[in-house]
């Protein structure tokens, strides 16, 4: 039989009894953002708090495909107590292609989709409602996420495909 993982309200370290935060942000591609949906369910399985940030249009594509359960919450249903599920615009309305404009929808990832997050973390961090972040887990393909843990003063781990 295997081990038992460690209990997370205790892996938090800070003896305050809180669990654990994790905020998971995954490339804004159906493609990565389907494992970190995989990667948040085990996390709050494990005692995190999940904050789980996607965009508007890849949640839109999600839900329309019948691939989720519709509605504002993709992990509804999922028995996923302990994750939170917030949209952020990548900075395109919901009908722009963002295939066909594959340079100009790459540059607002870069450049628009970090000031949004920022924006919400500031927001969801600093309500009465969520515990302070105690990481910030990203996609491989981003850059940025590295400043904004600095900013939120909780380390950061890349995890590949996510």
């Amino acid at each position: 039989m295997g081990q038992q993982p460690p209990d997370a309200v205790s892996a938090n370290g800070n003896g305050d009894g809180k669990r654990p935060h994790a905020v998971v942000i995954p490339y804004p591609l159906q493609g990565h953002v389907i494992p970190a949906v995989h990667l948040a369910l085990r996390l709050a399985a494990r005692g995190f708090a999940v904050t789980f940030v996607n965009t508007e249009s890849v949640h839109r594509q999600i839900t329309s495909g019948g691939g989720g359960h519709g509605g504002d919450d993709i992990f509804a249903g999922a028995g996923s107590g302990g994750i939170r599920y917030e949209l952020v615009s990548d900075g395109f309305p919901l009908g722009f292609d963002r295939s066909l404009n594959h340079d100009q929808y790459m540059e607002g990832v870069l450049h628009v989709l970090p000031a949004h997050v920022d924006e919400l973390l500031r927001r969801v961090v600093g309500d009465g409602d969520a515990a302070a972040a105690t990481c910030l887990v990203a996609d491989t393909f981003f850059v940025w996420p590295a400043t904004l843990a600095r900013k939120l003063g909780v380390p950061k781990y890349n995890v590949p495909n996510v």
